[in-house]
């Protein structure tokens, strides 16, 4: 048999199948066809929601996660300005934040030789307060001034 043969014989038994009428129970390959691409759909669908899921999980986790570690920041920030704070002389801690920058320019050596009254020549003789380093007292001027204005705003 020959290949044109072959080729007509298929020909005329597609030829059949689209002139035969179908049977209720009979699928065609279009509605086959058909089947598979809407089950296809279905699926990336369903793929597509899973993966909305997914995210949206680990995303809550991320944010979880996050404010955990915020609140732990938080505390230890709180713990250590507390920690500052219990390094001042008690004088100064009870002086307003008003009064110890504009009198003593936040400088806390001198804030504590004015509480004192150290600073006449006799008693500065007795009571000799250890100076703090210039880096260390500009630093604190510096902060005594961004907190003023804070305050003052």
């Amino acid at each position: 048999m020959s290949t044109t043969a072959r080729s007509t014989r298929n020909e005329l038994l597609q030829q059949q199948q689209r002139d035969e009428p179908m049977s209720p129970g009979t699928l065609s390959s279009k509605t086959i066809r058909s089947f598979n691409k809407h089950a296809q759909r279905q699926l990336v669908e369903e793929q597509r929601q899973a993966m909305i899921e997914n995210f949206d999980m680990e995303v809550e986790d991320k944010i979880r996660s996050m404010r955990a570690q915020l609140e732990a920041d938080k505390m230890d920030l709180l713990l250590k300005a507390e920690c500052e704070i219990a390094q001042l002389p008690k004088c100064v801690r009870d002086m307003p934040l008003k009064t110890f920058i504009h009198e003593y320019g936040g400088d806390m050596t001198a804030a504590v030789r004015g509480m004192l009254k150290l600073d006449d020549e006799n008693s500065s003789a007795l009571i000799s307060l250890p100076e703090a380093p210039l880096a260390i007292r500009n630093r604190r001027k510096k902060a005594a001034a961004a907190a003023a204005t804070a305050l003052i705003k």
